[in-house]
């Protein structure tokens, strides 16, 4: 059985992560790769491109110099990937418009920073910064008020997983229309993809979390009698009563004071409910607790580090440990692939390559295109069924109505869970679908139910095993239906039954406790929900890649995307076990950042996140805050060291206008540090110039 990109050549352009990242993904899928780098550059990347690089052939091309080597290449591609920043010279070599003259078919994806428009098209592709600017860590608990550090590489793995969608689409839509497209994404639309911008007349703002903890007391980590920490992911009040009854405070949970235990009438109530559970936990180490919470279906996960994660059984049996011999560092352990097909299995292809090769091509023939103005959305004409609730299958159905998809949502009568709940990203998520509400639980509503998915294209559902079949969806009645499911751990294995939640998979990779930093309990941001959203779109990528592979070679599969697949995609990078491997840096007690020249600084009047990649820029910071000397980053915490406080120091007295504009006189990566509200992002006008902001009309909202 071929696999779905089998035939597919990829150009890899990329000199950043989230474009390797992203034709690794599609490499894993049986695309072929061809990095072309400049003569001069070393063999291999370091850091994550390790393993970001796999599978690829090499070959070393001036793009500049040599136009007609690269041409050719360009004619026999299917794909194009690049990250040149809007104003570098390149950017000319790569125009749509010279593209398609010497291959009508090729699809172009750029990835940028933050978009080929508005004031901040040409700022340095620096995740920290975008993160600043979007508000997330305007938005973020922590041991202090925020803006806090985010360890995690969101903007990354969000544009890496964006952009493999677009390029999946377009190669769907080209199997109709002849012509490939352009496609366009940036780490600024990655970041946004964890942080759901909404707002409207009727709709109150959203509310952050505040205690690192987690959100509500059954939804926060604690720490056990052994000094070892559990996640409890109680997401509604049958687990809660459950669990409150396993720690004998199954009466003073029913409290009405306590909500049902899913906070408190006042902050006193729930900050006493949550100490009584602080209490409790701690008095029986986490084996005893773990053993009760399992027999009895409650949602937890033990709070482990990363590396832990890769001798974890169901990780194991998810076949997302894979070694490979790498050419420079040997045997490296590392992630396998995240998206599972049940008819054509994805494969790492190989380690990196040791050196260059020649490559030819042979120039694709452009065939017959489909006459017509401007071609409509890439899944114009597909109709999805979505039986989803909450973040991750909402995700993954917006991604595909926003690329011209007809998204049925389909809603007990109760509504989506986050409707009652009065989650205002619920808005944000559920947009472009249409909804319609059914009991499945009686044979006129299954009736209902299957009849949509009979005139479907895909189904995409983010239940419990077994649920759509008990509906009576399945290959028996909708022999051509492509079936993505999103779930906690896998649809087999020895996590498969248990309750699938985002802080599980972040406890048990070791997001929180890469969070929490140096020497702090794990954290556990629910708003940011990283796996689900994750999960969500790689869920859709792998529907539509599934769709294109019935159109292609007729064969209709299962699509599977899990939440602890998806914390390992987000961990990459140090889910990996190699000789030289450097210790992941992480945030200081105070979660500032990673060292003095690269991290938060709270000024008189706001807060800045500079990034300083060279000497020059460690120098312009140290004048701009009044610090003479430099000294030693040395110590427990680089950011714990007397010139880390001599700098947080001067730059306290300084105002943000000021300190922004010397700093980016003399050349230093900085950005302000944002608020998390939707309205900073959504009336900015650089976002209007991105077309990152959508009116719409709803009748409630």
């Amino acid at each position: 059985m071929p696999a779905i990109l089998d035939g597919i050549t990829i150009l890899d352009l990329s000199t950043g992560p989230a474009a390797a990242l992203a034709t690794m993904l599609l490499g894993d899928q049986g695309a072929r790769v061809i990095r072309l780098v400049e003569p001069d550059a070393p063999v291999f990347r370091d850091g994550g491109f390790v393993i970001w690089d796999r599978g690829k052939e090499r070959m070393a091309l001036d793009i500049e110099q040599d136009n007609g080597q690269f041409h050719a290449l360009v004619a026999g591609a299917d794909v194009l990937v690049e990250d040149f920043a809007p104003s570098s010279a390149r950017q000319e070599l790569v125009a749509a418009e010279a593209l398609v003259r010497i291959n009508p078919r090729l699809i172009a994806c750029s990835l940028t920073a933050y978009g080929k428009r508005g004031a901040l098209k040409d700022e340095p592709p620096i995740e920290d910064l975008v993160l600043a600017r979007m508000g997330v860590l305007g938005g973020m608990p922590g041991f202090r008020p925020p803006p806090v550090h985010v360890v995690h590489p969101l903007p990354t793995v969000g544009a890496a997983i964006l952009a493999c969608l677009g390029i999946a689409a377009a190669l769907l839509a080209r199997e109709g229309t002849g012509r490939g497209r352009t496609v366009e994404t940036s780490l600024m639309a990655g970041a946004l993809l964890y942080h759901p911008k909404v707002i409207g007349e009727n709709l109150d703002a959203h509310a952050f979390q505040t205690h690192p903890s987690g959100s509500a007391p059954f939804y926060s980590v604690y720490e056990c009698g052994d000094g070892n920490w559990v996640q409890l992911g109680c997401v509604h009040v049958r687990f809660i009563a459950i669990a409150a009854n396993i720690m004998g405070i199954g009466d003073l949970v029913a409290d009405p004071r306590f909500n049902g235990g899913g906070g408190g009438m006042t902050a006193g109530d729930e900050a006493e409910l949550r100490a009584v559970l602080t209490r409790v936990v701690a008095t029986k180490p986490l084996a005893e607790w773990a053993e009760a919470f399992e027999a009895a279906d409650v949602p937890f996960a033990p709070v482990r580090p990363t590396e832990d994660g890769m001798t974890d059984p169901q990780v194991i049996h998810n076949d997302m440990v894979v070694t490979l011999d790498d050419p420079e560092r040997g045997p490296v352990t590392q992630m396998g692939v995240p998206l599972g097909f049940s008819q054509t299995p994805g494969a790492v292809q190989g380690p990196r390559a040791g050196g260059n090769s020649e490559i030819t091509l042979d120039a694709i023939q452009a065939g017959t295109a489909v006459a017509g103005a401007m071609d409509p959305p890439p899944l114009a004409g597909i109709r999805i069924l979505e039986i989803t609730n909450l973040i991750a299958g909402p995700t993954g159905g917006r991604l595909l109505a926003d690329l011209g998809a007809d998204v049925i949502k389909l809603e007990p009568h109760t509504g989506d869970l986050s409707r009652p709940i009065g989650r205002t990203y619920f808005y944000n998520l559920n947009f472009n679908k249409r909804s319609v509400s059914v009991d499945t639980s009686t044979d006129k509503g299954r009736e209902v139910v299957q009849r949509i998915a009979a005139r479907s294209d895909a189904l995409l559902a983010n239940l419990r095993p077994g649920a759509t079949a008990r509906m009576g969806i399945g290959p028996e009645n909708h022999p051509q239906l492509i079936e993505t499911h999103l779930t906690g751990y896998g649809p087999t294995g020895p996590y498969a039954k248990r309750p699938g939640i985002d802080p599980l998979a972040q406890a048990l990779m070791g997001m929180s406790r890469a969070q929490g930093g140096l020497d702090n309990p794990p954290v556990f941001p629910a708003q940011l929900a990283p796996t689900d959203f994750t999960t969500g779109a790689m869920g859709a990528f792998g529907t539509v890649l599934a769709i294109y592979a019935r159109t292609r070679h007729g064969i209709v599969q299962r699509v599977d995307s899990n939440l602890l697949n998806g914390a390992v995609l987000l961990s990459s990078a140090w889910f990996s076990a190699y000789e030289g491997r450097p210790v992941r840096p992480l945030a200081d007690t105070d979660q500032y950042g990673l060292n003095p020249y690269h991290r938060l600084y709270r000024l008189d009047d706001g807060w800045i996140y500079v990034a300083a990649r060279n000497e020059e820029h460690r120098n312009a910071i140290r004048q701009v805050a009044g610090v003479d000397a430099g000294g030693s980053t040395e110590g427990r915490h680089p950011n714990l060291t007397p010139l880390a406080q001599s700098l947080a120091e001067g730059f306290a007295g300084l105002g943000l206008a000021h300190t922004l504009a010397a700093l980016r006189k003399a050349g230093v990566p900085v950005a302000e540090a944002q608020k998390g509200g939707s309205e900073l992002f959504l009336d900015d006008p650089h976002t209007q110039e991105n077309d990152m902001v959508a009116t719409v009309q709803h009748p409630t909202a």
